[in-house]
Order: structure tokens, then sequence, then C-alpha cells
């Protein structure tokens, strides 16, 4: 096979475009041949999950015999549930009746039809009525549904559930196909292998196909995985042998072999590896990476090249994720019984915990809002809520130090200072909080953030905090400083001879005074 193949994987909306040919090697130009799939999906504004498919490879079989029309036993079975895309298979039929059902068929009182013709190949997806057989009236009860036709002589349907009970769809048994036990796939055929009939690849699959080309892209939470299915590559001239590598070829590996002729390869969704290209922009994260697929290690033939990328809406935990450098401390929790958990905090600059600080300190003018964020990234999250109990500043990096100033206590905000907020705390697996940038009065430069963390199980604790302004300041504090997340340092912009040119703040900086800043409470108070 001369030529070569360049697929595009993206994620916006579904999109058939041509691309150039690429060669490797000595070939003849006037054999060379190509063509493009763009496939897009999980973009702003388009539909989740972050999978774009045709709804001829994305629906639910229905394998039912008791909806055959044939079917006279009494049952009030009713499909008032039965919502999305649905292929039938089986003894029952695999096309609904087009013509009036007697009652009591199909394992219930009032059997559903489809009132029209089933749409050809071509089509598209059409609009048709449904109707319901009862008393005496064919279409006493009617609701609309769609209907595809698909390659391989099959249709789906989409369906919204039935209009009341008990009404079910009905199945035409003269539409059984009775050679394949399982439902070929639209790029298989039903073959008589070896004594028996099986799904094969089909013979008339072909790289000028170009429709036959639906290769899924899912952009999961730690990993990117590309699927190709064998028939398909078969049909482009690729062997039961394919070498698979990404940008970075120490990635290189033999396509992984799934469940009905399907293979797949993964990439960490994770900067740099395997060769990843990040791109943010203000509202997403966007990896991109290139597979490639060779005949064998000595590439003399084609390749089929396919340009994955991903977009991940930007949130803490990919802000964090995507960032080079964040300014974040980490710690590792075992709960009895439960597993292991892992927090994450960080400093972040703006007010969607989308910007994370990064480098080795935190440069702020003190008229500036500092966000803290910390998230729950492994365990049970469903459960377990992430609960803030004590926050403070220290003007220096020991968590232990006598000079403390409190922005939350007890799990509740510091209610004399009107410049903290908490936005997130024990609800959920986040915790949020902001304080107006504050130095300590005398000779100190930097300031510390220190946060003692627990985990609080929502379905046995009361996990919210009960906060009012008629809490005493005097209340005793008691912490567990294996339980506390230190961040810093933080810097006041301009500070003189800081040492943080290069990211490194030196001890000089912690001798040198400049003019006293108290912001936003005088220190003498100290909550």
């Amino acid at each position: 096979m001369a030529g070569s193949y360049i697929l595009w994987l993206a994620l916006a909306s579904c999109i058939l475009t041509e691309a150039s040919t690429e060669q490797q090697g000595y070939q003849n130009p006037t054999s060379a041949s190509s063509y493009a799939v763009n496939l897009e999906c999980g973009a702003p504004g388009a539909p989740e999950p972050p999978l774009c498919l045709d709804p001829c490879q994305n629906y639910t079989r229905l394998d039912d015999p008791s909806r055959s029309t044939q079917n006279t036993d009494k049952a009030q079975n009713c499909d008032r549930d039965l919502r999305g895309w649905f292929r039938f298979v089986g003894r029952g039929g695999v096309r609904m009746p087009d013509t009036c059902v007697p009652v009591y068929r199909c394992h219930t009182d009032a059997p559903m039809w489809l009132n029209g013709t089933h749409p050809a190949l071509g089509e598209g997806v059409v609009t048709r009525t449904a109707c319901a057989h009862w008393s005496g009236n064919c279409c006493y009860w009617s609701t609309k549904m769609r209907v595809k036709a698909c390659p391989g002589g099959y249709h789906v349907y989409g369906l919204d559930g039935s209009p009341a009970c008990n009404l079910r769809y009905c199945t035409d048994p003269s539409t059984v196909e009775e050679r394949c036990e399982k439902a070929c796939r639209p790029e298989e055929e039903c073959v008589f292998l070896n004594g028996t009939w099986s799904c094969a690849c089909r013979r008339s699959l072909n790289s000028s196909d170009v429709h036959s080309w639906q290769p899924q892209l899912n952009c999961g939470a730690r990993e990117i995985t590309v699927s190709l299915n064998r028939c398909q590559l078969e049909g482009l001239g690729f062997g039961d042998k394919v070498i698979a590598y990404l940008r970075d070829r120490n990635c290189s590996s033999i396509l992984q072999r799934e469940d009905r002729n399907w293979m797949s390869v993964t990439s960490p969704a994770q900067a740099k590896a395997c060769g990843n290209i990040l791109e943010r922009n203000r509202t997403h994260a966007i990896y991109k990476n290139t597979l490639s697929l060779v005949h064998d290690f000595i590439i003399r033939n084609s390749t089929l090249s396919i340009h994955l990328q991903c977009a991940y809406p930007l949130d803490m935990k990919v802000s964090l994720q995507t960032a080079l450098r964040p300014i974040v401390s980490s710690m590792n929790l075992s709960v009895r019984g439960e597993g292991e958990f892992t927090v994450r905090m960080a400093l972040f600059q703006d007010q969607n915990y989308t910007s994370p600080y990064e480098g080795a300190a935190a440069v702020l003018s003190v008229e500036s809002m500092l966000y803290v964020g910390a998230i729950l990234e492994r365990g049970d999250t469903s459960r377990f809520n992430l609960l803030l109990r004590n926050c403070y500043a220290t003007p220096t990096e020991d968590k232990a130090d006598p000079v403390k100033y409190f922005i939350i206590r007890n799990s509740c905000p510091n209610q004399r200072d009107s410049t903290v907020y908490v936005e997130e705390n024990g609800v959920s697996s986040e915790g949020r909080f902001s304080v107006q940038m504050f130095m300590f009065a005398g000779n100190y430069d930097l300031v510390f953030l220190h946060c003692e963390v627990q985990l609080c199980d929502s379905l046995n604790e009361q996990c919210q905090p009960s906060c009012s302004r008629s809490q005493l300041r005097s209340e005793a504090v008691t912490m567990d400083p294996a339980l506390v997340l230190d961040l810093g340092p933080i810097v006041r912009r301009g500070a003189p001879s800081l040492g943080v040119m290069n990211g490194t703040p030196s001890t000089a900086g912690l001798l040198m005074a400049w003019p006293m800043l108290l912001l936003p409470v005088l220190l003498a108070e100290l909550f």
C-alpha cells in the first residue's frame, strides 16, 4: 500500500475533511492516495461525554424475543423508561413492524409499531411516529421517534420512552437473521468460517471508504486513549502486526488488543509524557500528540498518522496538573479500612482557582487578594469531604512558630478580618478561601501559610462547619502537626534584595527591614 493517511482526532464536532499525503521512503508519487477524518468532541458547547460517535456505532442492543409480534403470552411490560439509541437483535426480529399489531402482543397490552417506512442507507436520521394499538384504534397513543439506516443492513432507533403504560415497542419476526448469533458491526459481515457462522471484517472495506473510519478518542482524567478498529486497518492494508509510536518513541508499543476487533494505545494525560504538547488558554488545557502506525520496525511502505487533541476544562485539579512548577504542598493520608488518600494545597492568582502561582515564591502587592485551594485527589471523594480545620500564617516557615495569625480557626473564618472569605469548606472534596495579602510587623519580609486538614465521612458525620459571630477568640486550638500542609514563601512585590530574581529567596532577606506593614488587622489582636 503506497501513500499515507493522516487522521485528525480533536475535541469539537464531528467533521470529515481531506488532508495531504505523507510519504516515508521512496515511493511512486503517482500511486499515492490520501484521505482524512476529523473527529472532534468535548470542546465548549459540544455534547458530553468526550466521545463523538454516529448512532450506528453508539447504541444499546436489545435482544429480547418476547418483543416479537408473534408472542401472544399475556404480560404487562412497559417501555416508559426506554430512552436512547437502540438496535433490535436476536430471534424476535431486528426491525420494528410497520403495520398495525393486534393488542396483547409483544408481551404487553398495547403493542407499538412504526407508522411509516424505514429510511434507506444515506438518508441519515429521520423522524417517524410510533403508534400503540388499543381500543380498536391502531394509533390510540403516539409518540415521535428517530430512525437511521446503518451500513450492514440494520436500523437503529432513537427512543424516548412510551407515552403511557402498558405500551411496548415490538419487533417483526420476519426480519430475523438466523446466521450469526451476535450482530455484526458496520465494518464486519457475517461469514461461514471453520464450520460456523461468525462476524469477520468486510472484504469490501478499503481505503476509499472514508465513512468507515470511526476511531475513538477517550480523554480520561489520567489517560488519553485512542482506539482503532482492526477491520479498518486491514482495509488500509495493515497486517495483523501493527507497530505504534507517539511523538516520544520511547513510548512505542504494539497496539493493545481489545474485544471485538478493537485495538488501542494509551498515553498519560500529562505534559511531556510520551511527547505530549501542552497548550493552555483561559478556559481549557489542551494536550496534543501524534500516533503513527507502521507495518513493521523497518519503514518502507506507508504510515498512518493520527493527530490527537484533548481539551480539558480548567478547574483547580486540571490547573495543578498542567502547571509546570506550581507552588503546591501534598500529603498522603491513610484512613483505616478506607484506603489511601492524597491532599494537595496550592496558591492561586484568581478567584476561579485556575491560575496557580508557579516557581519558588509567590510575589504579591499588599493590596492583592491571595487565593488558597486544597483538593482531595485520591480516595473515595464521593464519601469523604475535605475539611480545613486551622489555617494560619507565620513569618517563618516553621509551622510551630509562636507568632501566628489565624485565617481559619476551628473550621471557621476569622470574624475580625473582613477580607477573609471561605468559599468552600467541608462540603466536598475541595476547600477554598481567600484573604488580602499582608506582612507581619517587624523585620519580617516573608509570609508562610499552614493548613491543618481533616477527612470527614459525609455518611456518618456533620462535615459542614457551623460558625457564628458569637464564637470567642479564646477558644482553644489543638492541632496535629502531621496533618498540616505548608505553603510559601509569599513575598511583597517590590521588596528590596529578597533574592527572588532566580526564584530562590535568600536568607539575608529575612534580616532586612522595609516599612512595617500590617494588613488587614493589627498583629496585636492575632485573632
